[in-house]
């Protein structure tokens, strides 16, 4: 038996956990839910051994485990954790992050053929693809991250597998497969424990679901015993009212394009990331993209972005002004400072620079009550208000600063890449909203994104990105769209 008991942790002024009790038995997949902010993320770090719990026991077999244990405690304990941020050196090649993480619970560090051939062997089983021999962690995608942050903790053969929000990037082939995993680990006994916004995940793979809210916990129920609505009530006090029930906004065929990307052609290491890619998305309508994590949809945004040298194909409106908004993939590497306070993070982007510091000196006072306006329309949660680092935000807070930030720059376009990743269910609607309104106003919006129902959802036409070409399809159906995905059309 996995016990938390009376667990109470305090961030400043925030009450994260609030005696907190969570129990989790051998044989089975635990999910934990709740919205952004509700404390989950804080719980799976105590009870991993990342954070040091403020009052409160974890136990396994009724021993206690030292609060703020070491990595390799926890790997004697059988405990591995995969968060919602891998935690990974940037700089050096996945081969040597898994080495130097203790793989395989005994690997050398030179030893990393080894390593690889160990690492292939479990990503096969769980399904998933890893990077080409010897790249760099810096220049790989979020979702080959998440997948190497997985792979190295099955390594350890964990008694306690914990994850935090591990299939928000996974494509719909590879999601299947690893939740086919997960199942052969609770037939073996194993405790899983689930982070996930994924309602109908949740029930279709649990045993149990925690609900937590506020801090607190507010529900353990049985899944066979409870609905998407029950939970979504449980969550957030009422079910959020969905974007599909009404159609994706339609655009002005006679208007100009809003962002236009002509023959778009980047060369890496002797392989076309991007190999001529042309589309249009016109004000009015918001254009889904679709793919699986790591066929050039990074090296897209960051072509948009300017962050590139493209080495063929043109841009309009060119990078680099405020016609096009750009919220990346990765929040805390590419869309935040983490150490700066909030209000000056919204005056990192140029437009937002424009309206308060017009003669190049920011005026404060009124960016601070600009900025406590958004958090409020936004329901960003922030104890100490503007003043709040970005850091001690929760990851869908965070993420909903970066989507108000761009939408109130005012854009003729946004695009948009993985924008609910670590959002709940009322904030995933609240965000889908603020993009419908946004193009019903006659703004232009690329959504790219792996989560097809979110795709699906919101928008009018889609297309699909395979080993970095893009094709439009008129299927709407989720099954073939994931094979599309997969590269079938190709």
């Amino acid at each position: 038996m996995l016990e938390a008991r009376a667990i109470s942790r305090r961030f400043g002024r925030t009450l994260a956990l609030d005696r907190v009790d969570f129990h989790a038995r051998p044989g089975e997949i635990h999910a934990l839910i709740g919205e952004n902010g509700a404390g989950k993320s804080t719980l799976v770090g105590i009870i991993a051994g990342r954070l040091a719990a403020d009052s409160g026991a974890v136990l396994l077999d009724g021993a206690a485990l030292r609060s703020g244990a070491s990595a390799a405690a926890l790997r004697r304990a059988r405990i591995a954790a995969v968060y919602q941020s891998p935690m990974l050196f940037e700089r050096m090649t996945w081969e040597e992050n898994l080495a130097l993480g203790g793989f395989d619970a005994g690997a050398a560090p030179r030893e990393l053929d080894a390593v690889a051939a160990r690492a292939r062997q479990i990503a096969a089983a769980s399904g998933f693809d890893l990077p080409p021999p010897r790249a760099i962690v810096a220049d790989r995608s979020v979702a080959e991250r998440v997948r190497l942050a997985i792979v190295r903790a099955l390594s350890f053969e964990p008694r306690v597998l914990i994850l935090d929000e591990p299939t928000s990037l996974l494509a719909p082939a590879e999601l299947k497969i690893f939740l086919a995993a997960l199942g052969r680990l609770r037939a073996a006994g194993r405790i899983v424990v689930l982070v996930t916004h994924k309602l109908a995940e949740a029930r279709a793979v649990a045993d149990r679901i925690t609900v937590m809210r506020r801090g607190r916990v507010v529900a353990e129920l049985r899944a066979a015993d409870t609905g998407e609505a029950e939970l979504a009530r449980l969550m957030i006090g009422a079910l959020p009212m969905a974007l599909a029930r009404r159609p994706p906004p339609e655009p002005d065929p006679a208007a100009a394009p809003a962002l236009t990307l002509a023959a778009l052609t980047l060369v890496r290491e002797g392989r076309r990331v991007l190999d001529e890619i042309s589309l249009t998305v016109r004000p009015g309508e918001i254009v889904g993209l679709a793919g699986v994590d790591g066929n050039g949809q990074a090296e897209l945004v960051e072509a948009i972005a300017g962050a590139v040298k493209l080495d063929a194909g043109s841009i309009a409106p060119a990078p680099g002004g405020a016609a096009v908004a750009v919220i990346p993939q990765h929040r805390d590497r590419d869309g935040l400072v983490l150490e700066l306070p909030l209000w000056e993070n919204l005056m990192l982007a140029a437009p937002l620079r424009a309206r308060f510091a017009p003669r190049g000196l920011i005026g404060c006072g009124a960016a601070r009550r600009f900025c406590a306006d958004l958090l409020d329309r936004f329901a960003i949660r922030a104890a100490a208000g503007p003043a709040c680092a970005a850091g001690a935000l929760s990851g869908g807070n965070r993420q909903r600063l970066s989507v108000a930030r761009a939408l109130a720059g005012a854009p003729r376009a946004i695009v948009a890449h993985d924008i609910c990743r670590g959002l709940d269910l009322g904030a995933a609607a609240q965000v889908h909203r603020g993009l419908a309104e946004f193009a019903a106003g006659g703004g232009a919006v690329l959504l790219i994104s792996t989560d097809l129902d979110e795709l699906l959802e919101c928008c009018g036409r889609l297309l699909v990105m395979v080993r970095g070409r893009v094709h439009e399809t008129a299927d709407r159906d989720p099954e073939r769209l994931g094979l599309l995905m997969a590269g079938a059309a190709e």
